[in-house]
């Protein structure tokens, strides 16, 4: 017997900003966890980025999380990044459904910069 599914969303403070790390596979699964998760553990209301560097997988679900995530967050009144590799298969995803280029940084760092600077 396991200790319950493996927690997905680590959270932690940058700049005044709440970075979200969203671990692993985000797909029909995981996603409703995911998304309570991060709405549970993150009050930010200077910026939020969405770091999908440690990502491996996003597929229909992780998307709809994903823009519901943004969605409440900025009706929240916070600034929203997300941060996923320009060379990665989750960006490619990203890319493929039209996200808002505005929204997407290279990296956390990257998209810090554009929320702080």
């Amino acid at each position: 017997m396991t200790g319950g599914p493996r927690r997905q969303v680590r959270v932690y403070t940058d700049r005044g900003c709440e970075v979200v790390q969203l671990l692993g596979e985000i797909d029909n699964a995981s996603a409703g966890l995911v998304e309570r998760d991060v709405l549970l553990s993150v009050r930010a209301t200077t910026g939020v980025v969405v770091d999908l560097t440690p990502t491996t997988f996003l597929d229909s679900a992780g998307l709809r999380c994903l823009d519901r995530l943004v969605i409440a967050f900025t009706n929240r009144g916070a600034p929203v990044r997300i941060a996923a590799p320009p060379d990665g298969m989750v960006r490619f995803t990203l890319d493929l459904v039209g996200m808002l280029p505005e929204l997407l940084a290279e990296n956390v760092d990257e998209a810090l910069d554009e929320m702080t600077g």
